[in-house]
């Protein structure tokens, strides 16, 4: 039974793209690449997997159920677990040796419990909030926390990290993050807690601003191969989209000048035309917001997405391709021929983020591995 959409992952690229980093930031950088949200829609463990064998030493994750997906996949290196968890998680975290980021006593204190119960050790990476309003201890209060759970038992502060929400184009509020958490670790630190691990620079960060680079890094976006749009900053010209998002024609039909398409009928043909059907839409993840704007790759041309997306189909206009026939390859994101449609375009052209566009796929779409490094191609 044939595919009706693909999503298809070069995990040779993405082994690159992380040694890419590890070059750029210095062998003396630890590098964490962020595997949540099934990586960014391209695959947990089997991305986790890469991001190991290129060299990264940690795994970042956003849920337990994450995090104990990748720990039962790779049983040694570090996972740190971004959000706060339920306090009845705590024996989980435990067990399978994560490294939270708490940013509260009370959590402190039931992982310092469990901890004890278990007869385990729990490490903690102190979460702090120079901005971003989402979690975290506040920098005034960080020492007297830092200095609360450094009496308890079976829990020691690891590492202090903290999230930057607009490293991208906000180079003044992002500097002036930096300069409040490099206040917070001396003062962490003068109440004798060991910071092995200081952490704050995402993809846009570490691109845009070396000096958050410090000794950890938590790219993202850029493992994937997409650029993150910073107003400056180094650019990495070896790192290139492990993504290629993919379909074909299911029909094409003529339809005369005056016929309108699709749902609302926001398109109406202004002359003869051949339509095709993509059998893609909405209900597989892509944008239902890109209809009227965005295009795909036909026979190495673009053709233009005509009217509304809608769950199940998307039509396009390939008058102007006339080689085009039932069957052929569409590429939604990707390259054909000397054409490119990137993550970054359609972010742009449906007012989303690179991150919403990929982690929007769904089970709909299947996803086909291939590593072009080990077969040679």
């Amino acid at each position: 039974m044939a595919d009706r959409v693909i999503a298809e992952i070069d995990l040779g690229v993405v082994r690159q793209n992380v040694a890419e980093i590890r070059s750029f930031v210095g062998m003396r950088v630890e590098v964490m690449p962020v595997v949540k949200a099934d990586a960014y829609g391209h695959g947990i463990t089997q991305i986790a997997g890469v991001t190991l064998e290129a060299g990264a030493e940690w795994l970042g994750a956003a849920t337990l159920d994450e995090c104990i997906t990748l720990r039962k996949a790779f049983p040694r290196p570090n996972i740190a677990l971004f959000t706060p968890f339920a306090y009845q998680d705590a024996d989980e975290i435990i067990i399978n040796r994560l490294t939270p980021f708490v940013g509260e006593l009370e959590s402190a204190q039931v992982l310092s419990r469990a901890a004890q119960k278990l007869r385990g050790a729990a490490k903690i990476h102190l979460d702090i909030d120079t901005g971003m309003g989402r979690s975290g201890v506040l920098p005034e209060s960080a020492a007297r926390l830092a200095g609360h759970i450094g009496r308890m038992s079976s829990i020691v502060i690891s590492g202090l990290t903290t999230h930057f929400p607009s490293a991208e184009q906000d180079s003044e509020f992002t500097m002036g993050q930096l300069a409040k958490f490099l206040r917070t670790a001396e003062a962490v630190k003068a109440t004798d807690t060991v910071l092995p691990h200081i952490h704050c620079a995402n993809s846009a960060a570490l691109l845009a601003h070396p000096t958050t680079r410090l000794n950890m890094v938590r790219p993202g976006l850029l493992i994937y191969g997409i650029v993150p749009a910073v107003k400056e900053g180094t650019p990495l010209p070896s790192i290139a989209p492990a993504l290629t998002l993919k379909t074909s024609i299911a029909q094409i039909r003529s339809l005369p000048a005056g016929h309108t398409i699709s749902y609302g009928r926001t398109c109406t043909l202004s002359r003869p035309s051949r339509i095709a059907t993509l059998p893609v839409g909405y209900g597989d993840g892509y944008p239902r917001s890109i209809g009227n704007r965005g295009s795909v790759l036909i026979c190495g041309k673009r053709a233009p997405i005509l009217g509304r997306v809608c769950m199940d189909v998307t039509l396009v206009d390939v008058t102007d391709i006339p080689e085009a026939e039932r069957g052929a390859e569409a590429i939604l994101i990707g390259s054909q021929g000397m054409e490119r449609i990137s993550v970054e375009e359609i972010a742009r052209l449906t007012d989303a983020t690179e991150h919403d566009v990929t982690t929007r796929l769904t089970e709909r779409v299947r996803k086909v591995y291939k590593d072009c490094k080990k077969t040679g191609g």
